[in-house]
């Protein structure tokens, strides 16, 4: 999921909780760097989850 905390966003895994580090201005550039990071965002029974590289393993 992403998520905004103090004006920032963050990514944070839907499988095992852990967040990035990385911290994006707005909610379109966390979407833009996900997948450059090494998440992944993938529809599970209708809704969007983001996986962290270890869970994606």
């Amino acid at each position: 999921m992403i998520s905004k905390e103090y004006g920032k966003y963050t990514l944070i895994c839907d499988i095992c909780g852990a967040g990035t580090d990385d911290e994006f201005d707005s909610f379109q550039d966390a979407i833009d760097a996900r997948e450059d990071i090494g998440w992944k965002s993938k529809r599970v029974e209708g809704e969007w989850v983001d996986i962290c590289p270890d869970c994606i393993e």
